[in-house]
């Protein structure tokens, strides 16, 4: 069995804070690694978002936060991290930081969640963050740490990311709070409640 260590637990109490830091503000940019080639914000083509093989930066006030398939040793998972992707990736030379242009900037942020899924190797206990949402009160943003093969959504636990701006589309997919008793998704409303979950795991193993 593969122990929770506590920089682990304090790994699940940063995706709170700084998410939680959002909250009331408004993003005035996010900002894309991409190649000159790629089409639409997107690494790879499909219908549903956009799919990219770095982070992304989300830019409030003065700060950046960067969001990127990471979360653990092996670089699969969700996090959010104050400061750069150039900080915590590798970006290749061929790509250039893109603004994204979306709805959502400058708009206040009204709400973000978490949607957690167990980390899925044989004898591990604990959770990873497989979806962020954002909200405001008329968009929607949810990046998930998930692949795109062939343009259809593949592997979940990932390093690569897709971002997904039509909340019906989410739903189709089973993503975020659509997940929940149907894709394995849970949802904890604070840091505390997710620690429980976890402890309980623990000692059924």
């Amino acid at each position: 069995m593969i122990d929770q260590t506590d920089s682990d637990l304090e790994l699940y109490k940063q995706q709170f804070d700084n998410l939680n830091h959002l909250v009331g503000k408004a993003i005035d940019e996010i900002v894309l690694y991409l190649e000159a080639t790629d089409e639409n914000y997107s690494e790879q083509p499909n219908v549903y978002g956009k799919s990219l093989l770095n982070g992304l930066d989300i830019k409030v006030g003065d700060i950046y936060y960067s969001i990127g398939g990471r979360f653990n040793d092996s670089h699969y998972g969700l996090i959010i991290s104050q400061g750069r992707t150039t900080e915590y990736e590798y970006i290749a030379e061929e790509k250039s930081p893109i603004n994204y242009e979306t709805k959502i900037i400058n708009e206040q942020i009204k709400s973000v969640d978490i949607y957690w899924m167990e980390i899925p190797w044989n004898g591990a206990v604990g959770y990873y963050p497989q979806e962020f949402v954002i909200k405001t009160d008329i968009d929607f943003l949810l990046i998930s740490s998930i692949e795109i093969n062939n343009g259809q959504v593949n592997t979940e636990f990932t390093d690569e990311i897709l971002l997904i701006e039509n909340e019906e589309i989410a739903q189709k997919l089973q993503l975020g709070q659509y997940g929940i008793n149907q894709n394995e998704r849970e949802w904890f409303s604070n840091f505390h409640d997710l620690v429980d979950a976890h402890n309980k795991n623990w000692k059924q193993q």
